[in-house]
């Protein structure tokens, strides 16, 4: 019995064949296939029968009518539609055999097919059977192989029945057993596989050399070798099946059973072995070619029907037995066509094979927990690669439920990119298997097929692990980062492995991150620093407006320096782009394009160092804004920020803070924050902002401030009230001596407070002067300056201080009151004659007494024209002139336009009363108005 080590199943179907053709029932049939569609069957009388898929049989005579005479071998050569046969006459030893060759595609259209016959000469005197024959898909050659131990080859157009050479290849000391030939790609080399009961042999048979390469020095018998489709030669021996190729003998596959016959189908081999005593011990036994199978006649190699044979079909790429089974009264032949594969048995039944379906096959192994067979069976069988996925996840199911979990893991390494993550993820998720979890995951990032959240979940494996080894590895030896590295950062940056979260900040410039862990977790703000220098002022602007509070509270002379650097460097870069762009719009995108930190970003970072921000603001203003030419053509930007700058430095100056670094130009000696602050506000080039500098002077109690403030709006009226409100009479001699002659209206202030302040020492000699100025103005009247100096209880003015005042204005009203007095009889006295002159034209008669025309000097004749003016003129003189006095015209005329003015001012009151308000002496308006008679033109409106 054979031995068999392989695993055995039934991929395949085993069905006996019914109501078989006549010719299936003869005894000592020859059976023969490659191909083409059809089975060939010979029998020991000299008939062959063709069989198609329908089980239709065409039988003609191959072999003459001498008796004994029958076809020992058949070869069917599908690439030119050929039988070949060889016809010997087994009854008389020495008997030549015939070769022939049969068109196939004649034979199934025609009955009386004439065959051509090969001519050929026997190797030796000495006649041998034919044991062994091959041809070459063309027939351009055939080998022939003899029990004697000679190989012939025949070359020329043999098809063609044309001229052929025959040369003797080998002559071995034993019988030839079998023959197959191969050819290159190109077919330009052919190479001829020989092999005898103790040789293996190959000959080269395209050109003249004959030698043979031994491929080994053992053999096999007939009908146990055959050419795979690789071109390799696969011979069966007895232990085991061996592979060989040109060069020499490759892999053996292991198989102890004596074997009889060997056979391919796909990528199976099909065997028939026998136990040893079913063999008879001739030589002269069944013969076979490399795709047809010849049972001896009664004169060849016999076991009997009755004795079992098994056959097996083997699968070589799987290492498994894929069927065996007894065929009862032996194999007689095997054909494979049709997708199936047919044996002929001993007692003339007929079993046909059909693979079952690669579904089934994997079903059967599953029920066996064959799961890696499984696997390998579905890749050969070309299985789409998430069916093999599926494969492993069950192969995976199964070790995870025997608590092999190592070992499943590896099976669900996989399934990657075909099963969920999250359905392997969820079975790992214990602390006692976080290694084969970490190795998943990591398997996963290699894949290209993990997330972010996967990313975490690896790298907290490893830092619960503290696996610090496997971590480096994962983050340092990657070429291909497959995963979310912001994630990986900030995983490691919990568990504490800043190191890591560095290295992997650093090389994918994760920058902020970078300065994250620099400052918040390891408080290296030096290193930060540093960093940051490297970086350009746009990304340095940023992470400076980031971090540069906790970098001002560790090293804040080297923040702040690198700060101005930064500010500086950037507004030159604006300015730049603002001289390249033009002005316009142009301007305006070129700026916005050019990145630079504000100032007003930058100043909430100095909360805590006040002193520190002094220093800032003072270096970036002397280097950049100091002059008032640096401020002009700025961006809105820039402008918001030098005021912001200013302001800010403003209001530390008052709060008291000093800057701990001193800006070049050194000044001559050490000055106090608020001398500073004076200086600021007193600067030409300082942009401040006027009401800010107020409140902060104000609410920081700095006179001086607020007085330079006012000095600077040249508001002298509000700085002579800030020098009264706080007492400084040195300031206010110092104001009224400046802008006492512009602005006389100060002095009624100042007269106002030296009358409230009579205990000042120069009270006497400034009341003087202010009331002379108020004297030479006229800026007051006298009542109202007695009621400013006597008018309040503090007052303590004595009437020696203002004795000289008071006569000069007596004197003055009483002078006035004198030319008033002397305008008014002149006024009286006009008026009297001109009513005694107008009641004289309405009462009494006119005389005209003049005798010279008026006009021209002539004396008077008529006619001529008289005027109650007492003017006479020819009437000719006059010409067209109306009813007038040429001569009082322009004096009458004056007076109607003054009339007239005179009634349209009686109607603009509004603009009486503006008079009347913004007049220092009301009471004149009101005279002045009266005097002109403006209830003269009232008109009564009928109600």
């Amino acid at each position: 019995m054979a031995s068999f080590q392989l695993r055995q199943f039934h991929f395949f179907k085993r069905e006996s064949l019914d109501d078989l053709p006549e010719a299936f029932k003869q005894p000592e049939l020859l059976l023969c296939s490659n191909g083409g569609d059809l089975i060939f069957i010979a029998d020991s009388d000299g008939s062959i029968h063709i069989v198609n898929r329908s089980f239709i049989v065409r039988s003609f005579v191959a072999t003459s009518e001498v008796p004994g005479t029958r076809i020992t071998q058949m070869l069917h050569i599908h690439e030119t539609r050929t039988l070949l046969t060889i016809e010997e006459n087994v009854s008389i030893a020495s008997s030549r055999p015939i070769i022939k060759l049969w068109p196939v595609d004649k034979l199934l259209r025609q009955t009386d097919v004439q065959p051509m016959t090969v001519k050929y000469q026997l190797p030796s005197s000495t006649p041998h059977p034919l044991t062994a024959v091959a041809a070459t898909p063309s027939i351009s050659q055939i080998a022939l192989g003899f029990a004697g131990g000679h190989i012939v080859l025949i070359r020329g157009n043999i098809a063609k029945s044309k001229s052929t050479k025959q040369r003797t290849l080998h002559v071995a000391p034993e019988p030839v057993t079998n023959l197959h030939f191969i050819a290159d790609d190109t077919g330009t080399s052919t190479t001829l596989f020989a092999t005898t009961t103790a040789q293996t042999l190959a000959f080269d048979t395209s050109g003249s050399k004959s030698d043979p390469s031994i491929l080994e020095e053992r053999g096999c018998g007939i009908g146990c070798s055959l050419v795979s489709d690789e071109d390799e030669l696969i011979v069966a021996r007895d232990e085991a099946i061996y592979v060989y190729t040109t060069e020499g003998r490759g892999p053996c596959f292991a198989f102890d059973a004596p074997k009889v016959l060997l056979r391919r189908f796909r990528h199976y081999l099909l065997l028939a072995t026998a136990a040893p005593s079913a063999m008879a011990p001739t030589m002269d036994h069944s013969r076979d070619d490399d795709d047809g199978l010849h049972l001896d006649s009664a004169d060849s190699r016999v076991y009997s029907y009755n004795d079992a044979t098994t056959f097996t079909i083997l699968d070589t790429k799987n290492k498994l037995v894929a069927y065996t089974g007894v065929v009862a009264g032996g194999v007689r032949g095997v054909a494979t066509e049709w997708g199936s594969v047919f044996v002929l048995g001993g007692h003339g039944t007929l079993d046909y094979f059909s693979e079952k379906d690669l579904l089934e096959k994997l079903d059967i192994l599953y029920r066996q927990n064959l799961y890696p067979l499984a696997v390998k069976m579905a890749q050969n069988g070309n299985y789409d690669l998430a069916s093999v996925a599926g494969i492993y996840k069950k192969y995976g199911d199964w070790l995870y439920s025997k608590d092999d979990f190592d070992t499943a893991m590896s099976q669900y390494m996989q399934t990657i990119g075909y099963v969920e993550p999250s359905y392997i993820i969820r079975k790992y998720l214990d602390a006692q298997r976080l290694i084969s979890l970490a190795s998943y995951l990591q398997e996963l990032h290699t894949a290209g097929m993990a997330t972010s959240d996967h990313t975490t979940l690896l790298l907290n494996c490893y830092t619960k692990l503290r696996d610090e080894e496997r971590l480096n590895q994962f983050i340092h030896t990657q070429e291909d980062y497959q995963f979310d590295v912001d994630t990986a950062i900030h995983v490691c940056r919990q568990a504490g492995f800043y190191d890591q979260a560095l290295y992997l900040a650093d090389k994918f410039a994760k920058t902020g991150m970078y300065l994250k862990l620099k400052v918040e977790d390891q408080d290296d703000i030096k290193a930060a620093l540093e960093y940051m220098h490297k970086l350009g002022d746009s990304d340095a602007s940023v992470y400076l407006a980031e971090f540069g509070r906790r970098c001002l509270a560790s090293l804040p002379r080297e923040t702040t320096e690198l700060l101005v650097e930064v500010c500086i460097s950037g507004m030159n870069a604006r300015a730049g782009a603002v001289d390249k762009s033009g002005g316009g719009d142009a301007r305006r995108v070129s700026v916005a394009a050019v990145p630079m930190l504000s100032m007003r970003r930058i100043q909430h970072l100095f909360a805590d160092q006040p002193a520190w921000l002094a220093a800032f603001l003072e270096q970036v203003i002397a280097r950049r804004w100091q002059q008032p030419a640096s401020t002009v053509g700025l961006s809105e930007d820039e402008e918001n920020d030098v005021k912001s700058a200013w302001n800010t430095l403003l209001e530390l100056y008052l709060c008291g803070v000093e800057s701990p670094v001193v800006v070049s130009p050194r000044p001559a000696k050490k000055q106090a924050p608020k001398e500073r602050a004076l200086d600021l506000l007193r600067s030409s080039s300082a942009s401040i902002d006027w009401d800010r500098a107020y409140i902060l002077c104000a609410s920081n109690g700095f006179t001086e401030g607020i007085a330079a403030l006012y000095e600077q709006r040249g508001d002298v009226t509000a700085l002579l009230e800030l020098f009264i409100e706080h007492d400084d009479v040195r300031s206010m001699q110092s104001l009224l001596e400046k802008h006492g002659e512009e602005q006389p209206d100060l002095f009624i202030k100042a007269l106002h407070y030296f009358a409230r302040n009579p205990q000042l020492g120069n009270n006497e000699r400034m009341l003087s002067e202010c009331l002379a100025t108020i004297e030479k103005y006229n800026l007051m009247s006298p009542l109202r300056v007695l009621q400013a100096l006597g008018g309040s209880d503090r007052s303590g003015v004595t009437l020696g201080m203002v004795r000289g005042y008071i006569m000069r204005q007596i004197e003055a009203s009483t002078r006035r009151i004198h030319d008033n007095e002397k305008i008014i009889s002149s006024y009286a006295e006009k008026y009297m004659t001109h009513r005694d002159n107008m009641e004289a034209l309405k009462t009494k008669s006119v005389v005209f007494q003049s005798t010279k025309c008026t006009s021209c000097m002539a004396p008077l004749d008529l006619p001529s024209v008289h005027f109650l003016c007492k003017h006479s003129y020819h009437q000719r003189c006059l010409g067209d002139i109306g009813d007038s006095c040429p001569k009082c015209q322009v004096e009458n005329q004056a007076l109607e336009d003054q009339r007239r003015r005179q009634e349209l001012a009686a109607k603009q009151h509004e603009a009486f009363f503006n008079k009347l308000q913004t007049a220092d002496d009301g009471f004149e308006v009101v005279a002045s108005w009266f005097s002109k008679n403006p209830f003269a033109f009232t008109r009564l409106v009928d109600q």
